[in-house]
């Protein structure tokens, strides 16, 4: 992928010498404090608490050449268990027929979470290893896209596609879920409380983006993700989709999404997962120019290759967050059932916030 980063560098700088960049710096911190409880039968802990902290950091570069295209490069440094990665990083050239870009952990396409309106976080995704197993997207890849122009198709019309060649993905990547790391499929292909798990194995990957704006207010895109040539997909190949619509009037907003995931399958077995289907609905209204609040509720439905029994798994949230300059105030108190898929397996958690941007 460095190779191909630098032949698209050559190619892109040798239609016009490049004029002085403008050079970036943006990130955020944020410390959050959480407090989980879960009782039913499946298992019962009255109190798990926790304090963390995670960090982002942007370096960006952009310009224009002399022949009136734009570049910009982007990388992101994480902090993560006391340890600085580089694992995000783009290279972008737009053009007057759209944009064409390499993406390393970067550009996703998926839509599955684009109706949240949570003003915190999405309820499944604050809860201790609890969180609801959502639709693949490219970013797991090193990947090559191309974007419309904004302005080229009617009603707001946009649509991306990105391709990841063979052997492209990395080890710790291989078909990521959207959202936690607790929702990246693995190595197997049965049931497990965080989702399905999958190894990528050298396969090359395609996703698909197109959002519109039609009316004032309302918001409505769909996604498409396939792969082929997966190692343990030998009766169903994996492929996710979604579409979501939001609409803002005055101060509020309410989204919507739905979305479906399949799973691959290598054998027939009681616990082998053919697909999840998820359905999420919220409202955020902003009361002021500092306090908005929210409400999501999220529904994950899993179904297996036999009549065997599945749980589906609903999270809900209640947020808030005030904002100071750049310091914003959260608070999120969510509620799950069947929690991790697992029956009877009920979990509270309230979670604290502090967000520094800059």
């Amino acid at each position: 992928m460095k190779k191909i980063i630098a032949i698209l560098s050559v190619v892109l700088f040798s239609f016009g010498v490049a004029k002085a960049g403008e050079l970036t710096v943006t990130g955020s911190a944020t410390a959050s404090y959480a407090i989980t409880s879960s009782d039913g039968t499946a298992a019962s802990n009255d109190s798990a608490k926790g304090l963390g902290i995670e960090n982002e950091f942007t370096l960006g570069a952009s310009g224009e050449l002399d022949n009136g295209f734009t570049w910009s490069y982007a990388v992101d440094i994480d902090t993560v268990e006391s340890s600085a990665t580089n694992d995000d990083a783009k290279l972008a050239v737009g053009t007057p027929i759209g944009t064409f870009g390499v993406f390393l952990g970067e550009g996703g396409l998926g839509v599955d979470n684009a109706g949240s309106q949570s003003v915190v976080s999405r309820p499944s995704d604050t809860s201790f290893n609890e969180q609801m197993t959502d639709t693949f997207d490219i970013d797991g890849y090193d990947n090559i896209q191309y974007h419309t122009p904004a302005d080229m198709l009617p009603f707001g019309i946009t649509a991306k596609i990105g391709y990841a060649p063979s052997g492209l993905a990395t080890a710790a990547n291989d078909f990521k879920a959207t959202g936690s790391t607790n929702n990246r499929l693995a190595t197997t292909d049965t049931a497990s409380a965080g989702g399905i798990t999958l190894h990528a194995g050298g396969s090359s990957v395609s996703h698909y983006q197109v959002k519109a704006s039609p009316i004032d207010g309302l918001n409505i895109g769909a996604d498409y993700f396939e792969a082929s040539g997966v190692v343990g997909s030998t009766d169903q190949a994996p492929e996710s989709g979604a579409y979501f619509a939001t609409y803002a009037y005055g101060p509020a907003v309410i989204g919507y999404s739905k979305s479906y995931l399949a799973a691959p399958v290598n054998g027939i077995t009681s616990a082998a997962v053919e697909d999840v289907r998820n359905e999420k609905f919220s409202i955020g209204i902003n009361v002021n120019d500092n306090l908005s609040v929210s409400y999501e509720e999220e529904e994950s439905q899993p179904k297996l290759n036999t009549e065997a029994t599945v749980y589906t798994m609903t999270s809900t949230g209640i947020q808030a967050a005030y904002t100071m300059g750049g310091m914003t105030l959260g608070v999120a108190m969510n509620d799950h059932e069947n929690a991790g898929y697992t029956e009877n397996k009920d979990v509270k958690d309230t979670v604290f916030t502090v967000q520094m941007a800059f």
